[in-house]
């Protein structure tokens, strides 16, 4: 059964099985994706393409098996990341962009400073244009090509 399932039948939220269970050592433990989500994600923005490519990035790195389609799309993720010369970024103010049309996630050109990492945590005081600011947003770039 899953936890919302769980939870449906004891009138209690998905979230308060997974602590009731991690609470009694009976639940596995949740990965930890920090090393390359290190924001914290608005809940509008948690199941955009970039969110769950780092993911599961993530799960790779940690040696966790991915499903053989799930490691084929990522692979053409990052292929498209390299190709484009871009990093994933994030800004909960960010507008809706190639990389996200939900907003929050953008891509942008590699700089020197950002080594081989295929993140950029940008300072989270940015103000950005379109979200009630008059100052200059990040450029936005599209690995895909297209615009």
């Amino acid at each position: 059964m899953t936890y919302e399932q769980i939870g449906e039948m004891y009138g209690v939220t998905k979230g308060a099985v997974y602590l009731q269970l991690r609470d009694a050592k009976i639940s596995k433990a949740r990965p930890d994706h920090s090393k390359y989500i290190p924001w914290t994600v608005k809940t509008e923005h948690a199941q955009a393409r970039p969110n769950s490519m780092l993911r599961l990035y993530s799960r790779r790195e940690q040696k966790d098996p991915i499903p053989a389609v799930k490691a084929r799309m990522l692979d053409k993720w990052l292929n498209e990341l390299k190709e484009a010369d871009v990093v994933v970024c994030y800004h909960r103010d960010m507008v809706p962009n190639p990389a996200s049309p939900v907003g929050g996630w953008y891509y942008s050109k590699r700089r020197p400073e950002d080594g081989d990492s295929i993140i950029r945590v940008e300072d989270p005081h940015l103000k950005i244009k379109g979200a009630n600011s008059e100052e200059e947003k990040p450029k936005v770039a599209d690995p895909s090509g297209t615009a």
